[in-house]
């Protein structure tokens, strides 16, 4: 009897483990891409509402089952933390966020999450949580974030400001636009207020830290950035469309949309994959020196071994085989010497990047360069 009753508890504890694992990929063994994050944003599930932000749980569901199939891994958001950290994450990583705390994500998202074990985080508006039902979307409850946050182990919960998530009369963002009249002191005590009440509102909800937001319509400053950090808030997301990678100030994170109505499960794959950045920690990666400045918006003009790059008004001048190049009339060195590789003269990502001061983003998939976009800022 005392046999049967342990094997009995052996395969309920079997099948609570499997309830709480998120799944990984089963069945392609590709790698798009290593050591980088593709977060994806989400608002709205619903199979009766429509906007440019709503999509219906079929689409949702078909786009993770897609992503599972060609081999991506979705991770928790203590794992993408730790990943921030120094920490290794699968290949093809992937976190599913959501903003707005809309109650279709306990009733439509939650199950397909749970369903797949799929990890997510969503991001909650908390002066919504007093009237739950009252928004013109209804919110989810106290009750329901708890629920999720503690029955499984990878719900979680952030802020998504107290009650900021409106643009000011003047068409300003609250969270970083000063109401009339209002000045710095007054301002500043405005948002660390709001700030300081979606912590504490949301805490009681989970037993994970209360440090994640995600700012209202991607816009934030750098002084509501310090004043939210010092509410607690140490990892904030934009809707900058990129990978995130360690690279990424914390308070300045990427994330690629997928939660529109026309994004299939394909046009996401392709949007993932082509914003993949060249792999860390491998062989210095050149580019195309020509291409990259028109790429940029600028122009080039070869003349044997010298290559002439434009990019506004900077002059640029690159000799095939030196470790230098001109900037204007100031001679820069180069880590690595330029070259001429099947018919194209090439320079070192790193120092293109160097050479004419401005952060850059290749994308193999594409093979194109462009400067890394910065998130919305007022």
């Amino acid at each position: 009897m005392y046999k049967r009753i342990a094997i009995s508890i052996l395969v309920s504890l079997i099948g609570l483990t499997l309830l709480l694992t998120p799944l990984q990929a089963k069945k392609s063994e590709t790698i798009y891409y290593q050591d980088q994050v593709a977060v994806l944003m989400y608002h709205h599930i619903h199979d009766k509402d429509t906007s440019s932000s709503t999509i219906t749980s079929a689409l949702f569901q078909s786009q993770l089952e897609t992503l599972l199939s060609k081999g991506y891994h979705f991770i928790s958001l203590d794992e993408f933390k730790k990943y921030m950290a120094g920490a290794t994450v699968p290949s093809n990583a992937v976190l599913v966020t959501f903003d707005d705390g809309y109650q279709s994500f306990y009733t439509s998202a939650y199950p397909i999450l749970k369903s797949l074990r799929i990890p997510a985080v969503n991001f909650v508006i908390t002066t919504d949580l007093a009237a739950p039902l009252a928004s013109y979307i209804p919110s989810m409850s106290k009750e329901q974030l708890s629920e999720m946050t503690h029955a499984t182990n990878f719900i979680d919960i952030g802020c998504h400001t107290d009650n900021l998530h409106h643009k000011n009369p003047d068409g300003q963002a609250a969270l970083v636009g000063k109401l009339d009249g209002e000045n710095d002191e007054a301002y500043r005590q405005r948002v660390s207020a709001d700030a300081q009440a979606c912590v504490s509102k949301l805490a009681p909800l989970t037993d994970a830290p209360l440090d994640t937001m995600a700012y209202p319509y991607g816009i934030v400053s750098p002084e509501a950035t310090e004043l939210v950090a010092k509410a607690g808030i140490r990892y904030a997301f934009t809707i900058s469309p990129e990978m995130a990678t360690r690279g990424d100030d914390l308070m300045l994170l990427p994330r690629i949309n997928a939660g529109s109505p026309n994004i299939t499960p394909e046009l996401l794959l392709r949007s993932i994959q082509r914003r993949v950045l060249a792999q860390p920690n491998s062989a210095p990666l050149r580019v195309d020196a020509a291409a990259a400045a028109v790429q940029l918006g600028g122009s080039a003009t070869a003349d044997g071994g010298e290559l002439r790059l434009r990019l506004g008004q900077e002059a640029f001048t690159l000799q095939v085989n030196a470790k230098t190049a001109t900037r204007g009339d100031a001679r820069v060195r180069l880590q690595q010497p330029v070259l001429r590789e099947h018919g194209q003269i090439t320079i070192a990502l790193d120092d293109l990047q160097a050479l004419i001061g401005q952060p850059l983003v290749y994308t193999p998939a594409t093979g194109k360069v462009a400067a890394r976009v910065t998130p919305s800022v007022k």
